[in-house]
């Protein structure tokens, strides 16, 4: 497994990498309270819009992954594959995503606290939260 390296240009560069990010959380985390909370037909709009939405947050990030990994290889053998997406972009894209070296750089390039890292720790327990609540809270 190659090691990614992910730098950024300028610090302006790395400051549109954590607006691009927030973005993708912000409406990642109104996405799933909004799922949460809503029922029948809203709760399929609801969804349809979320996911319609994160495509579009997500493209400047695939494109961020493109350019870091412009020959994109299969990594490991089909047990990899299939259980990680297996090939070198698509681990750069789940990087990008919620991955902490990204941001690590992005805070350094651009000289910002690393509150950032708490956040996105924030985010993933609130999902894992979330998902607790949707499998073994009350049905309506």
């Amino acid at each position: 497994m190659t090691e990614l390296i992910y730098t950024f240009e300028t610090p302006n560069d790395a400051m549109v990498y954590l607006r691009e990010v927030s973005t993708l959380w912000v409406i990642w985390i109104v996405g799933l309270a909004g799922l949460m909370v809503t029922h029948a037909v809203v709760l399929i709009v609801w969804a349809v819009v979320v996911l319609v939405s994160l495509y579009f947050a997500a493209r400047p990030l695939q494109r961020r992954a493109e350019e870091l990994v412009p020959e994109n290889t299969v990594e490991g053998g089909k047990v990899n594959t299939a259980l990680r997406g297996g090939t070198t972009r698509d681990r750069a894209l789940r990087d990008y995503f919620y991955g902490t070296a990204p941001l690590e750089a992005a805070l350094d390039a651009a000289g910002m606290s690393r509150r950032w890292v708490v956040i996105r720790h924030l985010i993933v327990a609130l999902t894992l939260l979330a998902l607790v609540y949707v499998v073994f809270g009350p049905r309506p």
